[in-house]
C-alpha cells in the first residue's frame, strides 16, 4: 500500500502541514479513499482514528513517540521530492497540535487533534465524515495553517 505520510495525516492528525495542498483533488480523494478502510463512502471515527495512528508510526522515523519538525519536514520533503520546505508552516503546525508546548507532537496530542478534526469536521454530526466534509476541512486547515504561519 502507498502511503503519503505528510499528505494523509493533515486532516487525519494533524501532522501535516496543509500550506501546499490542493483545494481538493486527486490527492485528497485518495486520502479520503485510505481512510474509509471499508469502502462505504464514509469515513467513521474508528477509520479516522486508526488511519491517524497509522500516519503518526510512520512520521516518528525515530520511534520515541513524538514527532518533531525535522521529522515533519523530512515526511512532507519526501512526499514532495523536494529539498526544501516551509520550515515557518512547520512550526506553526507544531504550535497548533503540540499541547504541551515541548515544540514536538507526542502519540497522545496527535490523537487528541484528531479527535478534534474530526468532530470539526463532522459539520452534520452524523458521526462519520462524508468525501463533502473531508474536503471542506482540508480547506479550513489549510487557511487555519496559513494564518497561523503569518502571526
Amino acid at each position: 500500500m502507498k502511503t503519503h505520510p505528510i499528505k494523509s495525516a493533515l486532516v487525519a492528525s494533524g501532522l501535516i502541514l496543509a500550506a501546499g495542498l490542493p483545494a481538493f483533488g486527486s490527492e485528497a480523494e485518495d486520502m479520503f479513499k485510505r481512510m474509509d478502510t471499508d469502502g462505504n463512502g464514509k469515513v467513521t471515527a474508528v477509520e479516522h482514528a486508526q488511519f491517524s495512528e497509522n500516519q503518526f508510526k510512520q512520521t516518528d522515523t525515530n520511534y520515541d513517540g513524538q514527532v518533531s519538525a525535522a521529522e515533519c519536514e523530512a515526511a512532507d520533503a519526501a512526499y514532495h521530492k523536494k529539498d526544501k520546505v516551509d520550515a515557518k508552516a512547520t512550526a506553526a503546525h507544531i504550535r497548533q497540535v503540540d499541547t504541551d508546548g515541548n515544540g514536538q507532537i507526542s502519540s497522545t496530542e496527535a490523537a487528541a487533534f484528531a479527535r478534534s478534526a474530526f468532530a470539526k469536521a463532522d459539520k452534520n454530526g452524523d458521526q462519520v465524515l462524508s468525501e463533502d466534509e473531508v474536503e471542506q476541512a482540508h480547506k479550513e486547515m489549510k487557511k487555519e495553517i496559513k494564518e497561523l504561519k503569518n502571526n
